[in-house]
This record gives C-alpha cells, structure tokens and sequence, in this order.
C-alpha cells in the first residue's frame, strides 16, 4: 500500500515487496519454506520505483531478481496490473491476465528462468509514458515467483505459488483531481452472518484513503445497523467493494443503507441516502479477498412493527373456534340426555 501522508518522495510501499500466497491446480517436490525470492528495484532509494515522468518520456529501468534459499529454483517474472482490493489495499493481478493501463507502458518480457543459490539476476525494463497521458498517478507491478506450484500436505491440502511484487508508480505532472463514487449495494451470507457489499470508485488521478460511515435502516426507517471504519490505500482509476460483516443474519425483506466516503487530506467526499438493499432467502458464500473491519452490531427488534396475519388465517382460527363451541355445547347436551334417561 502507498502511504502519501508523508513528502511525496518520501512514501512508502508496505505489502508491494513480500511473499504472497495463493492455491493453484499442480504438485512440485519442495516446500513453501525452501523459496526465499528476492526481488528488488535497483537504483531506487526505496523499495519501489517512484518516478515523476512527462508524456511521451521514456526512461529504462533494472530490478534484481535473486534466490536466498540453499537450492537452485525456477522463477517466472512478469508484468501485472495492480487493482484495489475490497475494503482498499494493494492487489496484483496472476500471471497469463491481459495487461492494461499503465502496465502496457512497461517493456518487461514474461520470462522463465532458473537462479542459483546466493545469485543476484539484473533484469533491464523500460517505462514509455504516452504523449496522451493525462496528469495524476498511475501505478503498476512487477511480479516474481515459483515457476512451478508447491504442493504441501496436511489438514488441507493445496499448491501455492510464492510471490514478490515491486510497485512502479509514475506521476505524470499536472492537476490532482481527486473523485469518489458509490453505487449499488449487495448481501452475501459468510459464515452464518450477513456481509453487505457496496460499489465504489475512484475516477479520480490520485490514491486515497477515504473514512467510510455506514447506517443500515429497515422499511419502516429504523436503524439496523451503523459503523465507521477507514479504507486502505484506494488506487485512481479503479473501482471495489466496501464490505461490511455485520453480527448477525439480516432477516430476508427490504432495507435501505446510508453510506459516505471523506478523504478530507484530499478533498474528496461521496455521500449516498438511500441505497437499495434486499434481503432474499439465505444462502452461503465464500470470504472475499480484502480488509475485515470488525462485526457490525445489528438491531432488527427496535422500531418493527408486528404485521397483521393474513385474512384468510383469521377466518380459518375463528371457524376452528366456533366449530369448537358448537361440538363441546353438543356434548354436553347429549351427557345430559344420558343422565335425564338413567334416572
């Protein structure tokens, strides 16, 4: 993620270089353990590339592909788009996904190759920037991995990829025009509680870290459920999920939420009042990639009111009562009858 609180030649990129893992379909004879990747720019004062650029420029670049573990591995590098995870924060695209955006400005051939133990591989790119390049920030990574999957056995069993990432951002000059957007909302069932998803966006030239205010109401207005919490870095020019896990299961009917986002170190603030939220029969769902703020408190009792039964279910009670009334006064009056003719 980048932090831009501090000078702008100053900010740093935490979880862009480190190990990602992630199952994929294959079985290698090693373990996670042995591949100790390391990937790093080179000639950068930190442990990215951060780069102002004009349109039209072209500048070439060197990032150190090496290999820390006691055994020759073989690695794949490439280029990969990087997109804002659900609740912010940083994300990398998988090898064999078509590039787009900043990351066809990269000359960074795909390439598989072996590293000895203790070697250190240059690896040459360079950086076009379009002469239709707007103003803002733009933002894309390099990838190193394991060319083949690791397979590891136990309670579950799966085959990871070990994955170093190094952001290249480049900042075209030019105005900031920081933006944000909210769009539809969505309920999903995790873990036998409900999660509301809502769309957002960042049109905008610049990264932000918006502070998010959640309020969920019932039809009849009252409220749900409401919480705060704070975004993680969230790119220009793409677009996620805020996701909310609340405590409990939300009742199927319709509600309605009330969301806003505030960046105010930037200027940019999206406000929503009345989202469309409904609830249909439950069913489960797998956890999503991204942040989990905590559980959401959840208040379906206060302000529901009881809704009268149907028409027909009271017709049937009262003849079922009066069918009653009728056979307990029949009897009684043929026990007297009884009792009339033993006497």
């Amino acid at each position: 993620m980048i932090e831009r609180r501090a000078k702008p030649r100053q900010r740093v990129l935490a979880g862009l270089v480190g190990a990602l893992l992630f199952s994929v379909v294959g079985v290698s004879g090693v373990s996670a353990d042995e591949v100790k990747l390391i990937f790093l720019p080179v000639g950068q004062p930190g442990p990215y590339f951060d780069v102002t650029m004009r349109p039209g420029e072209k500048r070439a670049f060197e990032v150190s592909v090496g290999d820390a573990a006691g055994d020759p591995v073989a690695v794949r590098t490439y280029a990969a788009d990087v997109y804002t995870i659900i609740n912010g924060g940083f994300g990398g695209r998988l090898r064999g996904e078509a590039p787009s955006g900043m990351t066809t400005w990269l000359d960074y051939p795909s390439a598989t190759m072996e590293i000895r133990a203790g070697e250190a591989v240059r690896r040459p790119f360079t950086v076009t920037v379009p002469v239709d390049a707007g103003p803002g920030e733009y933002i894309t990574s390099l990838v190193l991995e394991n060319d083949k999957p690791i397979h590891t056995d136990g309670t579950v069993s799966v085959d990871q990829f070990v994955r170093q990432a190094v952001a290249v951002v480049v900042t075209v000059p030019g105005q900031r025009l920081p933006r944000l957007t909210i769009g539809a909302a969505s309920h999903q069932v995790v873990a036998g509680r409900s999660i509301v998803s809502i769309a957002v966006a960042n049109p905008g030239n610049v990264r932000l870290k918006p502070a998010v205010a959640f309020t969920l109401f019932d039809a009849s207005g009252a409220t749900i459920s409401q919480t705060r919490l704070r975004m993680d870095t969230f790119y220009a020019r793409t677009s996620t999920f805020v996701e909310v896990p609340l405590a409990a299961l939300l009742l199927p009917g319709a509600y309605t939420i009330r969301m806003s986002l505030d960046d105010s170190d930037e200027r940019a603030a999206a406000d929503a009042e009345a989202i469309p939220l409904v609830v249909v029969a439950i069913a489960a769902a797998s956890t999503a990639e991204g942040g989990t703020p905590d559980l959401a408190a959840v208040d379906q009792g206060a302000g529901r009111e009881l809704k009268d039964p149907p028409l027909g279910l009271v017709a049937l009670v009262g003849l079922l009562v009066v069918a009653g009334i009728i056979l307990g006064a029949h009897l009684m009056r043929r026990r007297r009858d009884t009792g009339l003719r033993e006497r």
